[in-house]
């Protein structure tokens, strides 16, 4: 909240809508201190843009996947440029998502949607292994496993569509897994593209790197810029250009993952907001802030998206998260990760978890067991500076 108040300072006011909502602490005092606090909690829709409407805004935009649809369906009853419906379904809907993507060539994947475990059988018997299971609605790499075989996947079912009277569970998508193209390095084998849309043009902020994935598919952090050679990122922009126009992207900032495969790159999946922590490199790499970009985007400045070539990135900054093993139960120590601070390349340590907190691998970034912030010279100098971290910290699971 406070980095949207920031990024807003000196060209707007924000107006904090706040509906309800179960993912995410509304801090209600800040938003009335630092912007205009718009209170719909509660509200039916009509009451909630009466209530918007009184505070006459100029544009909407939002930063969290799970209010696209609340943001599309205020932004259409005011008649505020924003995403459409259909354009929000497409974008949060990992099954519409993908029959989208292969529809216009940006990913070649079998893909289902199950919703229970009857339903899921028959479709790894169609798409076969190995294959992702994930939900059809879903952030942060939560309850995404990897399924290589009939008996992972009967485990699988066991943990999301429980049995019983009363039993309800959401639905999953069941795709075949992307192959990767790169070996045991530092690097993972996929990268994100950062893009700022406006009435249909659009520009790439950014491609950023990431560090191989923890078991089955949690994210361990970025790095911006991505270690790619030119040839390499050209392809990526150009799919991710691709991904956009099929989804009908006409407006706003998105955060679009994509797999380094064998065939060339594929589209993992589209964000319609910025991506989770992206701003924080974009920040302390170079000039953009695209938390006030989106917001010029929303207002109609015709010069707030800046292309990929327009900067030079001074330096490679990264977010590091460290993910427990998959079958840790509990945190009993951690060690070092003072250490870490102490480090001229860290700027900053987050302990998520203390010594004797319970770990379950299916929230996604919230189990991280700490988090690093820092920056480096060059690719080969983090490359360094991960070894040097690993050795550093101890830590211990139950």
């Amino acid at each position: 909240m406070l980095d949207v108040a920031a990024a807003f300072e000196g060209f707007a006011i924000p107006v904090f809508v706040c509906p309800e909502s179960r993912n995410l602490e509304q801090p209600r005092e800040l938003m009335d201190e630092f912007g205009v606090l718009c209170d719909i909690a509660g509200l039916d829709l009509g009451d909630a843009v009466a209530r918007l409407r009184a505070c006459a805004p100029d544009a909407i935009v939002t930063y969290n996947d799970y209010q696209l649809e609340t943001t599309a369906v205020l932004a259409a009853e005011l008649g505020l440029p924003f995403h459409s419906l259909d354009v929000v379904r497409g974008l949060t809907r990992k099954h519409l998502q993908r029959e989208l993507l292969n529809a216009c060539g940006a990913s070649a994947i079998p893909t289902r949607l199950v919703g229970d475990r009857a339903s899921a059988m028959r479709a790894f018997a169609e798409i076969g292994g190995p294959a992702v299971l994930k939900p059809n609605v879903g952030t942060g790499s939560r309850s995404t496993y990897r399924i290589r075989d009939p008996e992972e996947l009967r485990d699988a079912c066991a943990e999301i569509f429980p049995q019983g009277e009363g039993a309800t569970h959401e639905g999953f998508v069941l795709e075949r897994e992307i192959p990767g193209d790169r070996g045991s390095g530092p690097w993972g084998d996929y990268v994100s593209v950062e893009s700022a849309i406006q009435g249909g043009r659009i520009e790439h902020m950014a491609v950023i790197g990431k560090f191989p994935l923890a078991k089955p598919f949690r994210e361990s952090g970025s790095f911006l810029p991505a270690a790619l050679a030119e040839r390499d990122r050209k392809a990526v922009l150009d799919i991710a250009t691709l991904a956009l126009q099929g989804l009908g992207v006409s407006v706003g900032v998105c955060h679009t993952e994509i797999k380094l495969s064998p065939q060339g790159p594929q589209v993992i999946e589209v964000n319609g907001r910025l991506g989770g922590l992206v701003n924080d490199l974009l920040t302390r790499t170079g000039e953009l802030n695209a938390v006030e970009i989106a917001a010029r985007l929303a207002l109609g400045d015709e010069d707030a998206p800046t292309g990929i070539d327009a900067w030079e990135p001074n330096q490679v900054s990264f977010v590091f998260a460290k993910a427990p093993p998959v079958e840790a139960t509990q945190l009993l120590s951690l060690r070092g990760a003072d250490d870490l601070q102490a480090m001229p390349e860290i700027s900053r340590v987050m302990v998520q978890q203390e010594p004797g907190a319970r770990i379950d691998w299916r929230q996604g970034r919230l189990a991280h067991t700490y988090v690093c912030y820092g920056a480096t010279r060059t690719h080969d100098d983090l490359a360094r500076l991960l070894t040097t971290m690993d050795n550093t910290v101890q830590v211990a699971y139950k």
